[in-house]
């Protein structure tokens, strides 16, 4: 794993981009996308790849508890958008079934640089169909204020649940609230639970690979329970403060930089962004904050995760070489490093086009102390039929959170709906 961290992390082979067949000119093609998969840099690029081309970019964001279900029912009719966004893994064979509905990017110029990781994660059956286009090289892990921990009197990083409520509670009594948790978007929520459910698989070994065969079930498995239970308690205990039913992603930055809340859930990069908010009146500094990773379940394995949102081209397109254009004009080694230096967020992207990545210091110690050993694939990259029931699963976490399910019958839902799921896929583990 720390080979694929240094694979991802480095950005030093140079790849130049052979021409795809030109579109004409005053065409428009449509990218449809999920909310927040669409960086405004990236929109930037649109622009100026218009005014090079002439081919203009219609963006089409849909909020996130709506994309899949919009998505689903335009490729089923027939009419999908040029450009469809798409999370890469599991369920592109099954869910989305690119080898109908996309088209086949194997032989494109941009496979030269992109990561062989994300593309193992784009292909069905050793082809090729998509371009993973976000920050993969690095995952969701705790971002925390180091003075605030200091003056609650918190000396360690917690790499224990215990220790990690305890160091909670300090918090909530020194005024901060810990853990700022936006649950209205319906999907960070599941975030906190697969970015540290790399460890099912190493306190009981074959796991992952039993669920996969349908020798197991999420339900029955007491790891599983036993970490839903401990998120819930997170909330329960009220370490997500008073309104994280309705507090937003968008969010979480500001409140982050004011001092209100000590912790949350995001990329490193998004560190920079803390600091740059107005809201940051204490003048807090980079080095003002670090990264560790969630103890639920006592982890201490770092969350691997090459699948991300991507971009497909829709098999019935009118547009498929203007399509083409944009994917290579995207990623060229110009317009990543634009993202880089643009998007807070992104401090890498998962090519190898010579471009310069953005780590911190800091972010590089964090990953590079991790070797192939205290490292592993987050829970949506290794089991089958859990990804494409994302929103179902944060929205039934949120149940949990209230009082309206248990953690056994949020799992039970789980399985539920990956028998449905392996039912339409035809996969004889369930038959």
């Amino acid at each position: 794993m720390k080979k694929q961290i240094a694979v991802l992390m480095c950005g030093i082979m140079a790849a130049s981009l052979a021409a795809v067949p030109a579109a004409a000119a005053d065409t428009t093609i449509t990218l449809m996308a999920s909310q927040d998969w669409v960086k405004d840099a990236e929109m930037e690029l649109g622009q100026k790849f218009e005014e090079e081309t002439g081919i203009h970019v219609d963006y089409q964001i849909i909020p996130a508890d709506q994309y899949q279900d919009l998505l689903l029912t335009r490729l089923n009719s027939g009419e999908g958008p040029d450009i469809f966004g798409a999370q890469s893994g599991f369920a592109l064979a099954t869910t989305y079934k690119v080898q109908e509905n996309a088209v086949d990017l194997s032989g494109e110029s941009w496979m030269d640089s992109y990561s062989v990781f994300s593309a193992e994660q784009t292909s069905v059956d050793g082809v090729n169909y998509g371009m993973t286009y976000f920050d993969t090289t690095t995952d969701y892990y705790i971002v925390y204020n180091k003075k605030l921990f200091e003056a609650a009197g918190i000396t360690e990083i917690p790499t224990t649940f215990e220790a990690f409520e305890e160091a909670c509670d300090k918090l909530l009594e020194s005024g901060v609230t810990p853990i700022y948790e936006p649950v209205a978007d319906g999907w960070h929520q599941t975030m906190l639970w697969t970015g540290t459910a790399q460890v099912l698989d190493k306190l009981d070994p074959g796991i992952i690979d039993k669920l996969n065969r349908n020798e197991a079930t999420f339900a029955e498995n007491e790891n599983m329970i036993k970490e839903l239970n401990q998120l819930n308690e997170l909330a329960q205990k009220g370490y997500f403060g008073d309104n994280y039913m309705s507090d937003e992603f968008a969010s979480t930055e500001g409140y982050l930089a004011s001092g209100e809340f000590a912790m949350a859930t995001l990329k490193p990069g998004a560190i920079s962004t803390i600091v740059s908010s107005d809201l940051n009146t204490e003048g807090y500094t980079e080095d003002d904050f670090g990264l560790f990773l969630l103890p639920l379940l006592d982890n201490t394995y770092l969350n691997v995760h090459p699948a991300g949102p991507s971009r497909f081209i829709y098999s019935g397109s009118e547009n498929i070489d203007a399509a083409k254009q944009y994917l290579a004009y995207i990623s060229s080694k110009d317009s990543i490093q634009y993202m880089i230096d643009n998007e807070t967020t992104i401090e890498n992207l998962p090519f190898d086009a010579g471009q310069t990545p953005a780590y911190s210091q800091s972010t590089r110690e964090f990953l590079e102390s991790y070797d192939d050993e205290h490292s592993g694939m987050v829970l949506q990259d290794v089991v089958t039929y859990f990804n494409e029931q994302w929103m179902d699963i944060s929205a039934n976490i949120a149940s949990m959170f209230i009082g309206d399910m248990t953690a056994e019958e949020v799992l039970e839902a789980i399985d539920d709906g990956r028998a449905q799921l392996a039912a339409a896929a035809g996969d004889e583990a369930w038959a």
